[in-house]
């Protein structure tokens, strides 16, 4: 037989009370126990408004990244740092500048799948009631993988007999203004919680593709192509950036460790509304040369346009209210 306080079990505050516990036949019941589940499910007044202040850390989870590389280039026979050479068809190449425009070529999307990766952040908020007001940074990071890199309509993919892109290190910094509506009633630690934020992500990435040129001079004479280009490489290798504007929506749970501190679990999803856009980039090299038509040429150029930057979240946090 056991006797214990339900006032101080609970720590509600109420006047003395007791009870005596019987223990079942051939089962004892521990106190402390009983102590600990009854204090989980006490009421605790949470604070009916004020200034907070939080920190969280998690996993981040993104779908599908699709990425389109856009070529403005000039082809293969217009190269001037190639040397000369005559076609099977009689051409001299290369081929006066004057008879070379820039063209955009033919592009394919990729679709990348990116790694689970992390995400921790801090928020400051008012809490008024079951409503609250928060700004919020957080930051996240994910790897990525390579890809072969295959456009169909492209008469220069029979040039190559390797070609290939890839998107790693993809890093966002975060910033939002997020509205929350709680269900909690005050007679429970637990708060339920939804929200949604508007703000903008900067989002970085680094970009790398390799296209090597089949080695073979007469396969490249049989493709019209200036046979000096068998055996070069046109590799890009640039840490791309774009800023974007975007939303997050997310569903919560808070449990109240004091009337001044809370427990908080948090799911999110995220997404821009726009295209991430980078489009002022030099190869490195470009057909084993500088970037560039020739020798004091104008510069070639690539551009990456990538979307679908929706990710999920899961976090744990807490969160400390100052008045």
């Amino acid at each position: 037989m056991y006797r214990f306080s339900f006032a101080q079990a609970t720590g509600a505050g109420r006047a003395a009370l007791s009870r005596r516990c019987v223990p079942w036949p051939g089962r004892r019941v521990a106190p402390p126990f009983i102590a600990v589940m009854l204090a989980l499910v006490a009421p605790l007044a949470h604070p009916a408004g004020g200034l907070y202040v939080g920190a969280e850390a998690g996993v981040a989870m993104a779908q599908k990244l699709q990425s389109t590389r856009v070529n403005t280039g000039v082809p293969t026979n217009c190269d001037q740092w190639l040397g000369p050479a005559v076609l099977n068809d009689g051409t001299s190449v290369p081929l006066p500048p004057g008879q070379c425009q820039p063209r955009v070529l033919p592009s394919s999307p990729n679709d990348f799948d990116l790694d689970a990766g992390w995400l921790a952040g801090v928020q400051v908020g008012y809490a008024l009631d079951r409503v609250r007001v928060e700004a919020e940074y957080f930051h996240r990071r994910q790897g990525g993988e390579s890809l072969p890199l295959v456009v169909p309509g492209d008469d220069k993919q029979q040039e190559f007999v390797e070609r290939n892109e890839g998107i790693d290190d993809l890093g966002a910094h975060h910033l939002f203004a997020n509205l929350y509506y709680g269900f909690g009633n005050g007679n429970s630690r637990f708060t339920p919680y939804v929200g949604v934020g508007l703000g903008a992500m900067r989002v970085k990435l680094d970009y790398a593709a390799t296209s090597i040129r089949n080695s073979d001079r007469d396969a490249l004479l049989a493709l019209g192509r200036n046979p000096n280009a068998a055996g070069t490489t046109s590799r890009a290798d640039e840490s791309l950036s774009d800023t974007l504007w975007g939303y997050q929506l997310i569903a919560g749970l808070d449990y109240s460790l004091s009337p001044a501190s809370a427990l908080t679990v948090k799911l999110r999803y995220g997404d821009a509304f726009g295209d991430f856009e980078d489009d002022d980039n030099e190869w490195k090299p470009l057909r084993d040369h500088a970037s560039t038509t020739g020798p004091g040429g104008a510069p070639v150029r690539y551009g990456i346009k990538a979307d679908d930057f929706g990710f999920w979240s899961v976090s744990v946090g807490l969160k400390f209210f100052l008045d």
